[in-house]
């Protein structure tokens, strides 16, 4: 009896944990949609934290270069070859 009821409890408790997600997140989708600063502010301090950050953790600008991520005119990528001819 002892184990039906501690299945009961769990399986309770998982389900209001997916409802609060669930809730969660159309609270944050309307909250975004709309707009104004409470969703920057959230941005920020996901950033301060290190979690709303997308770039590459490695910040390997050549790789970057070779991936065509580099901007034209910057100084990521492979030095000039002095010896190359110039065009």
């Amino acid at each position: 009896m002892n184990d039906d009821i501690t299945t009961a409890v769990k399986v309770l408790a998982g389900l209001g944990v997916a409802a609060f997600v669930i809730w969660l997140g159309v609270i944050l989708t309307k909250a975004a949609k709309r707009g104004g600063g409470g969703m920057q502010a959230l941005g920020a301090a996901m950033m301060m934290f290190g979690w709303g950050n997308m770039r590459d953790p490695g910040n390997n600008p050549v790789a970057e270069a070779k991936d065509g991520r580099a901007e034209k005119g910057s100084t990521s990528g492979d030095p000039l070859d002095p010896r190359a001819p110039r065009s």
